[in-house]
């Protein structure tokens, strides 16, 4: 019974940690960006470069371990509202990235906006990107920089590795990433 008990006290005790230093995450990220709406939340060890290039709309969930990084200045970043960033997520600005409403970008995606061609120490080459309302991106999904739109209510299965344009209502899944399906939108 005491094990139990003490039991307990450490589990509520880590959830008061973590509530502690998701609220204080939260506020350093509010003061921190260049636009944060209401009701977004961050957790902790989650990382952006360029802080002032990075807009973020109402009511999204960044999650533990997201990061944001630009390898030249002008990258930016914008992130619409209802948006949730799960854990372990890489977003890379510096071709530019844009996520609409209502996304929803599962743990461990990758998502770059850049390539150097053959040569690694070359000027990047920008490939901006825009993501669309509704889209899912499944877990440890790869968006390589050729890849210049994922079209609103898209699904990209997981661990899909995505080299092109992805249209509204599609399905892609595989490596290299296909369509299997389109959900057709009525007018």
């Amino acid at each position: 019974m005491l094990f139990r008990a003490l039991g307990w006290v450490v589990f509520r005790a880590g959830q008061i940690v973590r509530l502690v230093l998701n609220s204080a995450a939260t506020k350093l990220h509010h003061a921190r960006l260049a636009q944060v709406g209401r009701g977004t939340r961050f957790q902790r060890d989650v990382s952006f470069r360029n802080a002032a290039q990075v807009r973020i709309g109402t009511g999204c969930l960044i999650c533990q371990g997201v990061n944001a990084s630009s390898e030249i200045g002008p990258g930016h970043l914008m992130i619409g509202n209802g948006v949730q960033i799960n854990r372990d997520v890489h977003l890379d600005m510096t071709g530019g990235l844009s996520i609409a409403d209502d996304a929803l970008i599962s743990e461990g995606v990758l998502i770059y906006t850049h390539d150097h061609g053959r040569d690694p120490r070359s000027e990047p080459r920008l490939r901006p990107l825009r993501v669309g309302s509704g889209v899912w991106i499944g877990a440890r999904a790869i968006i390589l920089p050729s890849c210049h739109s994922i079209g609103a209510g898209a699904l990209v299965g997981a661990g899909a590795v995505v080299t092109s344009d992805v249209p509204a209502g599609a399905v892609v899944v595989g490596n290299p990433a296909r369509v299997v399906s389109v959900e057709s939108r009525a007018a």
